[in-house]
């Protein structure tokens, strides 16, 4: 029992001394990854048959069509090169 209470003492200094270097690095390393996304360019998912109604001008494309749309650009960017 003794040689268990001896070595207590150790490992706490261990952990004390690992603790906030591993704080910091969880909060820099969090930190580093923050975006702000503009008001104007967030997403919303809509629900079929909901009305879509924007808060500005301007075209809106469903998924399957923008991926459609995005894959012929790149087809004819490759055509280019």
């Amino acid at each position: 029992m003794n040689c268990a209470a001896n070595r207590w003492p150790a490992k706490l200094s261990a952990m004390t001394k690992r603790l906030p270097i591993a704080l910091l690095m969880m909060i820099w390393t969090s930190c580093a990854h923050y975006k702000v996304i503009d008001a104007d360019k967030t997403v919303r998912r809509l629900k079929a048959h909901d009305s879509f109604t924007p808060s500005l001008d301007g075209w809106f494309v469903p998924d399957a069509r923008w991926l459609e749309i995005r894959q012929a650009i790149a087809d004819k960017i490759e055509g280019l090169k």
